[in-house]
């Protein structure tokens, strides 16, 4: 029978539903998201407690996921909480919240973790593309990544930085359209956390990489390169396409000076990325550019995918 797995994140809550065919592969029948913007929380931002507020949008979104799932038949959802969920003092007291009224059972994961489930997710469905590679994911709070330097000795490096799109909006991007100097100084922001803190991923940027993008930041970038519909926005459609650090140049210029009411018009963006879009396209080039990498291969099989794969190997 299908299984399911929710992500709760910094800025939406996310649904897979699949079934594992008989080659050992995940099949995906339907994915879900909204947005639920918990980071945007001004008492998790003040304090770091998150309001009832945040908590009932959450919880909603939550119960919509889960009967979602069971009309397909899903007989288990897993469900996983990231980003700024780490860090609110009362999330055991939201979790048991979760559990009273929709039944789930919430894991909260590390950067690490989520960087290991997501890299699992994007190599099981990109499975042509060999080491030296990295995977990222750039979401509303953080940025996660994971390298593989070589194949045969399993040299894995794992990471999370402060690299968010809703975040670094919030704290750099004030006006809309943004100004030059806000833009300025995102830039150098991304740029200072990227030198001290990508240090761990040793001289990669020397080496002939693989550069591997998942989550809706990226996947929004590859439909706008695309000029994809919404409708058209799927993993058969988008897992393994290469857009050049160029594309995303011309995307960026085209659309930094637009006030997010017509951005939110534009093909392949979300209206409810619209005004977090700016912020993950300067995030994705500066890494881009840190790993010296030309080109992104997107995957939109990610963490969801990861966490499924895992229960099936362990259970």
């Amino acid at each position: 029978s299908p299984l399911a797995s929710i992500d709760l994140g910094s800025y939406t809550a996310r649904l897979l539903v699949a079934t594992l065919s008989k080659d050992g592969r995940l099949r995906p029948m339907a994915r879900k998201r909204i947005y639920v913007r918990i980071g945007d929380d001004p008492s998790l931002l003040d304090s770091g407690f998150l309001s009832g507020a945040a908590r009932s949008r959450a919880i909603g979104a939550l119960k919509i996921l889960v009967n979602y799932a069971r009309d397909l038949g899903a007989g288990s959802t897993f469900t996983v909480a990231t980003g700024v969920l780490r860090s609110a003092s009362n999330r055991e007291d939201f979790f048991e919240q979760i559990k009273r009224e929709v039944g789930l059972d919430v894991r909260l994961i590390s950067g690490a973790e989520e960087a290991r489930l997501t890299a699992r997710g994007a190599l099981e469905a990109l499975k042509n593309i060999r080491p030296p590679l990295v995977v990222f994911d750039l979401g509303g709070g953080s940025t996660e990544f994971f390298s593989i330097v070589d194949k045969v000795a399993s040299q894995e490096t794992i990471s999370s930085l402060p690299i968010g799109a809703a975040v670094l909006t919030r704290r750099f991007l004030l006006h809309d359209p943004p100004r030059d100097e806000e833009l300025q100084m995102l830039e150098k922001e991304i740029r200072e956390i990227l030198a001290s803190r990508l240090l761990e991923f040793g001289d990669m940027g020397k080496k002939s990489i693989s550069l591997i993008g998942a989550g809706g930041t990226v996947t929004s970038i590859a439909a706008m390169v695309r000029n994809l519909s919404l409708g058209d926005i799927s993993p058969e459609r988008l897992n393994g396409t290469q857009i050049s650090a160029s594309q995303i140049q011309q995307v960026f210029d085209r659309i930094k000076q637009l006030p997010s009411e017509l951005r939110a018009k534009l093909p392949g963006l979300d209206r409810n990325r619209a005004d977090v879009i700016i912020a993950g396209l300067v995030g994705v080039m500066l890494i881009m550019e840190r790993l010296q990498a030309e080109y992104l291969c997107v995957s939109l099989s990610d963490l969801l995918e990861g966490v499924l794969l895992d229960y099936m190997e362990n259970f």
